[in-house]
């Protein structure tokens, strides 16, 4: 194939099925986005590929990902870079790998451009708290997938991976902002999103993946954190163990520890000592297990100051 953009190949798949886009488009999408798309103005969501596939009855999606990601070695070399630097959480070799390839034509356009925007966002978030350049990096990366995305319609659409970790640091951003309530907006719509279109997905194009399960576990538990640190001990703990329940599920404990050190929190805070001991135990065990011996330290340290109750005898 040497088609000059997705639009393209979508038009004489259409035109060879002998289907009108109001045909196409027909309760999937409007008949314009049908159009901006053959035009190669208008980049289709996964949700939207996923649609046209079942329509088609053939899987769009490696079509796609032939015209939306540089698959050459220096795109596929680069995103991997940027990922294993984004997985070791070290800033400063982020930071230099954005450098590295941002200026290769290969990183300036869809989902390599996406992993660009995602990496300096996280960097102006964390190096320079510049909380509103990194929203705005944010938003450029997200419409990148999905053109139209605003606050009202984030859970309208299937997303990328990379576009699920963009809108997960924008929900940190606005916390960072202590903008809460848009915080928990794009929070508990990213559960929508991940809970329709891959974990309970339908489709066996979207089951989720290693990645899915521990981003649906990680938005949990934040989800979690807020909802206790403003009083919500309840509906914090409804999270909770949702989130324990499915990790015990797919055998994914990589946010485990951190889920059930919260509900050792919320026990303790319903003055559930006994169980909360019980709960606490558990998580030291488990970062032991997860290897997280720095963070045990700083957590042993500070359950003694701040849980004195489960260290009494007659709970140990």
């Amino acid at each position: 194939m040497n088609y000059e953009h997705f639009g393209v190949f979508l038009r004489e798949l259409r035109l060879s099925r002998n289907m009108t886009r109001e045909q196409l488009a027909q309760d999937i999408c409007t008949p314009k986005q049908i159009y901006r798309i053959e035009k190669g103005v208008y980049e289709p969501s996964l949700y939207l590929i996923n649609q046209l596939s079942i329509k088609f009855n053939m899987d769009l999606n490696e079509y796609f990902k032939m015209y939306f990601t540089s698959n050459t070695i220096a795109g596929l070399e680069g995103i991997n870079s940027i990922n294993a630097a984004i997985e070791r959480e070290d800033i400063q070799v982020i930071k230099s790998t954005i450098d590295k390839y941002e200026k290769m034509e290969d990183f300036k356009k869809g989902e390599n451009l996406q992993h660009i925007y995602y990496g300096k966002a996280l960097c102006s978030a964390i190096i320079d708290n510049d909380f509103n350049t990194s929203l705005d990096y944010c938003f450029k990366g997200i419409r990148i997938e999905y053109p139209e995305f605003n606050m009202n319609n984030i859970s309208k659409t299937m997303y990328s991976n990379i576009g699920i970790s963009i809108l997960n640091c924008i929900a940190q951003n606005y916390f960072a902002m202590e903008q809460h309530d848009k915080g928990m907006k794009v929070l508990t719509e990213l559960l929508a999103v991940l809970e329709a279109f891959v974990i309970n997905s339908p489709y066996p194009l979207f089951q989720a993946s290693q990645f899915s399960q521990k981003i649906y576990q990680g938005v949990l538990y934040n989800v979690s954190v807020h909802l206790f640190d403003h009083g919500d001990i309840k509906e914090a703990l409804t999270y909770v163990e949702k989130g324990i329940a499915f990790s015990l599920k797919v055998y994914n404990i990589r946010h485990l520890p951190n889920l059930i050190f919260m509900k050792f929190k919320i026990l303790y805070c319903e003055q559930k000592y006994e169980e909360a001991r019980e709960y606490y135990n558990r998580a030291v065990n488990l970062y032991k297990i997860t290897n997280k011996e720095a963070l045990l330290g700083e957590l042993e340290d500070t359950a003694k100051t701040e849980y004195p109750e489960i260290f009494k005898e007659k709970y140990t």
